[in-house]
């Protein structure tokens, strides 16, 4: 293996058995990564490959498209005030259809919005230049009859707003809206179409693509893994964007570019991953703190709960301890009472008798004893 090596302004250049990579941060990568949107734009913006953007829009757009070319792609917010808004790629082929396309590898908010917004900036250009040519023909007015518009934009991302319904479709991975009627579905027009193709949900191996379509997804998605164009491509009309994409190939200015923008996009990730770590960090310090105060809670609220039902037990134990102590001690004096009671009666009665026996009536007895003749006769009997 021969091995050979120059310095970039941001990586290295590393030539292996014949082939140049480029080392960035440790990684040797080939190919630029189009999933980057500005690595996307550096590869499929730039003068020269029109014609790979030709074939990559017929392909997967289903377009007939014989030639374009690129436009501006910066265009004016609706009001001075608004920022200028820039595309990744905008073109127009020779019918004057228009096309954006961009690469959105980052989750956005309201992201299909976004879209119909960016559409609405493409008009007014196209409005623009339809104005001007009106002006030099005396007497014509522009009727709004501007060209399709088509907003092709390549989503890397799981995007929550998106419907489902891809069984439906032919390619499952993309789709297009367009202006129609609620109820019966007819299209109002074709004049501007949104196209969204879904790299996040494509996760075919190299093996398991079975069309152009397929592999054309499959390459914008991974080719910057890899260190070599599969065999399968090469001579199709997608072996040109491996060309096209080869960093060390490349001007020396346009790989410049993309190394800064590459590095810029690292020290963000990293930014962003310190952050997260430090987040997490944080998180896990007031869960503790949360957790502690949590427990604490449960297990006042527990031990209150325990106090009680041991309370309540002591309590009834004892009550009846009590309630068994003076049942005891009020059956004794009730006892001791009646037993005073019963014995007192039992010697009346037995004076009452020695009195009849010595010859005495009732009547006199009772008269001697204060008492109801009644009651001294039932004593007798």
């Amino acid at each position: 293996m021969r091995k050979k090596s120059k310095n970039t302004p941001k990586g290295r250049l590393v030539e292996i058995d014949g082939v140049t990579y480029l080392l960035i941060d440790g990684n040797l990568l080939r190919y630029a990564d189009l999933t980057f949107d500005k690595g996307f734009k550096i590869v499929l913006g730039c003068i020269g490959s029109e014609e790979v953007l030709r074939h990559l829009l017929n392909r997967l757009l289903g377009t007939s498209i014989v030639h374009l070319e690129y436009r501006n792609t910066e265009h004016p917010g609706m009001t001075e005030d608004e920022r200028i808004s820039r595309f990744d790629v905008y073109c127009e082929d020779e019918a004057g259809r228009c096309f954006q396309v961009e690469m959105q590898n980052w989750s956005q908010k309201h992201y299909f919005k976004r879209a119909i917004y960016y559409s609405s900036l493409v008009l007014m250009d196209q409005v623009a230049k339809e104005q001007i040519k009106i002006r030099k023909d005396a007497g014509k007015k522009w009727d709004y009859d501007f060209q399709p518009l088509y907003v092709v934009s390549f989503v890397n991302f799981k995007n929550s707003d998106s419907n489902d319904g891809e069984s439906t479709r032919k390619n499952p991975f993309i789709s297009t809206y367009r202006y129609t009627d609620i109820e019966t579905k007819a299209e109002l027009s074709n004049s501007t179409n949104l196209v969204f193709i879904d790299l996040n949900s494509f996760d075919k191996r190299e093996d398991e693509c079975k069309s152009l379509e397929d592999l054309w997804m499959y390459s914008i998605k991974n080719m910057h893994n890899l260190l070599d164009c599969p065999e399968r491509i090469k001579g199709t009309e997608i072996e040109e964007l491996y060309i096209k994409a080869e960093l060390a190939k490349m001007k020396v200015e346009q790989r410049k570019k993309y190394e800064e923008e590459v590095m810029t996009r690292n020290d963000i990730l990293n930014s962003i991953a310190e952050q997260l770590e430090d987040a997490k960090k944080e998180a896990a310090r007031v869960g503790a703190a949360e957790g502690r105060e949590e427990g604490r809670r449960k297990g006042m609220a527990e031990g209150l709960a325990k106090g009680r039902a041991q309370g309540l037990e002591t309590g009834l134990a004892e009550g009846r301890a009590e309630g068994r102590a003076e049942g005891r001690a009020e059956g004794r004096a009730e006892g001791i009472a009646e037993g005073i009671a019963e014995g007192k009666n039992k010697g009346r009665a037995e004076v009452i008798r020695q009195f009849h026996s010595k010859g005495m009536s009732a009547e006199q007895i009772a008269d001697l004893l204060d008492a109801d003749v009644a009651d001294i006769e039932k004593i007798l009997l």
